[in-house]
């Protein structure tokens, strides 16, 4: 944890520019998000979410496929990013893996699910260089164009590549956690930027449905 909060604060510090221009597209699915744990009417708000995936495949940090229905049998936070995200996505990793460390042994049972929106630059070996230092309870994914698209889409993820002078790139994206049961229904969704406390209840909530 050491490391990722000095590559957390590394890209605090280096890209805040990118977070305030991007604020827009953080609160995208305000709508549908509130400062209460998931209870049963919040389920069916979100029932339409996350469908039709059993035969999605992903490919793992380790290189092997995975089709979606084998991920479930825990309570997961399914996050959309990519590895060069100069803010957001390394302050989301670090924020959910802080809150489950505070949640002691509850924790454990709550897998976090990095899934790469930028499969070009995002193989395998980088996710799993990636993600090593936030600790055992956070799993990478990319794979194919399609696939990624198709469960990006499922989610009502927004993803969209934008240019750059340089002639790199980067990727503007929906920037929701979205908290998964252990029969893989998606019963809530925490927008970017919840309050510590409030995150580690939400995680709590889902742990225990």
């Amino acid at each position: 944890m050491k490391r990722a909060r000095t590559l957390m604060w590394t890209a605090v510090f280096g890209a805040a520019a990118v977070a305030l221009a991007a604020g827009a597209l953080f609160a995208m699915r305000q709508d549908r998000q509130s400062e209460a744990p998931a209870d049963e009417s919040s389920a069916i708000a979100f029932a339409d979410l996350g469908r039709d995936l059993e035969t999605a495949t992903l490919v793992n940090a380790e290189g092997e496929r995975v089709e979606w229905s084998g991920l479930n049998g825990q309570p997961r936070a399914v996050f959309f990013g990519f590895t060069h995200c100069p803010v957001i996505c390394p302050v989301t990793i670090y924020e959910l893996t802080d809150a489950v460390q505070k949640l002691g042994p509850q924790g454990a049972a709550l897998t976090i699910d990095f899934i790469s929106v930028d499969p070009d630059r995002d193989t395998p070996q980088v996710l799993h260089d990636y993600v090593t230092p936030f600790g055992p309870n956070i799993r990478a994914f990319t794979g194919a164009r399609e696939e990624i698209d198709r469960v990006a889409e499922a989610f009502e993820v927004t993803v969209r590549k934008v240019d750059l002078e340089t002639g790199d790139y980067t990727i503007d994206h929906t920037a929701s956690v979205f908290l998964v049961d252990r029969n893989g229904a998606v019963v809530d969704a925490v927008a970017y930027g919840t309050p510590p406390e409030t995150l580690a209840e939400r995680l709590r909530a889902i742990i225990k449905s």
